[in-house]
């Protein structure tokens, strides 16, 4: 009868089906991009610590003062007396130098000048692309240190994060006793079993963060996936290039100054300025709200001073601005735009970022994120180990196909081999000359030639030994980080420990966790003897009626 259980229970098991098809596929086909994307993603949320210790030279600054600003201009202007636009970022307690960005035309590029927070004295530290890498590689594949962005990285992240946004939600779908299976975890059954409970757990647990994190990192990039609503917005703009549709979105008025905005007259040179009374305002109307940036200009109507809020003051991103007369310091504009769609923008982008988070709340998400690229890693060898129990029920011993072969390669080079390359680009920072020319883009080099062998050792030894290889050289490395700091830098733990100095300390002790982790786990792969092909076989019934819906393995001719 129509409408009757028995009626409905077929359509119901096909849409599920299709939604496991969905789900296997959508998360194969860029799986292994997403993994790389979800762990420089992890990585940055402490890209300012990496900067840090990637910088050893900048260790023991002291704290800055109220005074910071006006030192750090009047040794601007001494470093570069024809500046016409700078931007400064004062200093903070995960940055603790003052960052200057500074030209004296319109048309030249920035340039960088990093300041001593009390003396204003410049400071020289050794090139070196550090956490920004993490960052730009994140979200534009970038590779090499001071490349321009590219709209081809981005449309690759894109599409990869829309493909993990159907996967999340396919997933859903598929496993409709998810919830259940979350508190059933059996690492000890070993094979497919074990696998498919690791992606279950894995993707139940901080599930709303993954949705949130997929979400937002596609919103972000709005303007350039989806320019056709900007472009009938903005009639007569080049849809993502419309600056009426972004000064918009950033409380901007047309025609308004913008210390953004470049000048179609030949900047002047900036005079000094007095920054305390605007620096003060600014803290009376943010009721002690902490500085960011400061930037000035100077255009044909005289120097113009925008005063930016620090972005880990609230979860919106998108700071308060305040824009004062250099010359008068009368505050003129006062930003920070409150339309429902904008505030809804601004902390979904918060939230992608982080940068609100205190330091506890960073390593919860540090371990969202953890668990993320578990997930992924996860569903990729659970692909493979499904497949091989396929070959071994039809066939006892029988080699790997091509594809499998090539599936369980790709898992040992790009996803084991990731954390190895990471570890080569942190120990390239310290052991490569510091006169080096291209040091930051030879940095580089050594993270993708590592990244590259590991990907051939896989390709030799798609099997456990090959797992346990680039794994075990990824554990070495990691314990080898702190002992090569030690020897080549001052700021050890030998240094750090003891002045309970944590934003130094803590890189190495993670180095050290890291390495001991990844040695455990090599450990097990070299010790566990390989299962029967009894029990690499296809799961019971009763295990598959338990999942709730078949997988699109679980029948190979009707996946051929």
């Amino acid at each position: 009868m129509i409408g009757s259980p028995t009626a409905r229970q077929p359509e119901q098991e096909g849409f599920r089906q299709a939604m496991s098809w969905l789900h296997t596929w959508s998360g194969l086909i860029l799986g292994w991009l997403l993994f790389a994307i979800f762990v420089t993603g992890t990585l940055s949320f402490f890209k300012n610590e990496f900067n840090l210790w990637m910088r050893p030279e900048l260790h023991g600054l002291p704290a800055s003062d109220s005074d910071v600003a006006q030192r750090a201009q009047e040794a601007l202007h001494e470093h570069a007396p024809g500046v016409s636009h700078f931007i400064m970022r004062l200093p903070d307690a995960r940055t603790p130098t003052v960052n200057v960005l500074w030209r004296d035309l319109p048309d030249s590029r920035f340039q960088t000048l990093l300041l001593h927070p009390q003396t204003g004295a410049a400071l020289q530290a050794r090139e070196t692309a550090g956490g920004e890498f993490f960052y730009r590689f994140h979200f534009e594949l970038r590779t090499a240190h001071k490349g321009r962005w590219t709209i081809q990285g981005r449309w690759v992240v894109g599409a990869a994060t829309l493909l993990m946004f159907i996967a999340l939600l396919t997933g859903v779908v598929t496993h409709r006793r998810i919830f259940k299976d979350f508190f059933t975890f059996r690492p000890r059954k070993g094979g497919q079993r074990a696998w498919l409970d690791a992606h279950n757990v894995s993707g139940v647990l901080v599930l709303p963060f993954y949705l949130m994190i997929t979400f937002s990192g596609l919103m972000i990039f709005h303007a350039l996936y989806m320019p056709a609503g900007i472009a009938a917005a903005y009639p007569g703009a080049k849809a993502a290039d419309s600056q009426s549709y972004f000064s918009e979105l950033q409380g901007d008025t047309p025609g308004a100054r913008s210390a953004r905005r470049g000048s179609k007259v030949p900047s002047e040179p900036l005079p000094l300025l007095d920054l305390a009374p605007m620096l003060t305002q600014a803290a009376e109307l943010w009721q002690g709200g902490r500085v960011g940036s400061i930037t000035v200009r100077s255009d044909s109507l005289g120097p113009l001073v925008e005063i930016t809020r620090h972005d880990g003051d609230r979860l919106q991103y998108g700071p308060a601005r305040l824009r004062f007369d250099g010359i008068t310091g009368q505050l003129q504009t006062r930003l920070d735009p409150r339309s429902p769609a904008i505030k809804t923008y601004g902390v979904l982008y918060g939230l992608h970022l982080g940068r609100f988070a205190d330091t506890g709340l960073r390593w919860v998400l540090f371990g969202f994120g953890v668990m993320g690229s578990l997930m992924i890693a996860s569903g990729l060898i659970l692909w493979s180990v499904k497949r091989r129990a396929q070959a071994l029920r039809r066939t006892p011993a029988a080699p790997l196909p091509f594809g499998e072969r090539l599936v369980a390669s790709f898992n040992i080079g790009l996803m084991g081999g990731l954390p190895l390359a990471i570890a080569a680009y942190l120990l390239a920072n310290r052991l490569l000359p510091l006169e080096m020319p291209g040091r930051p883009d030879a940095e580089l080099s050594c993270f993708f030639g590592i990244w590259i062998l590991a990907l051939l050792l896989g390709l030799i030894r798609p099997s456990r030994q090959g797992w346990a290889l680039v794994l075990g050289l990824a554990a070495l490395a990691y314990l080898l980080l702190p002992l090569v700091n030690a020897l080549t830098t001052s700021t050890h733990l030998g240094i750090s420990l003891p002045a309970l100095d944590w934003s130094w300390a803590g890189m190495d002790l993670s180095f050290a966790a890291t390495g001991l982790m990844l040695a455990a786990l090599t450990r097990h792969l070299l010790r566990h003897k390989p299962l029967a092909a009894a029990r690499h076989a296809a799961p019971a019934k009763s295990e598959r009626k338990r999942n709730g819906a078949r997988t699109p393995g679980d029948n190979t001719a009707q996946e051929a």
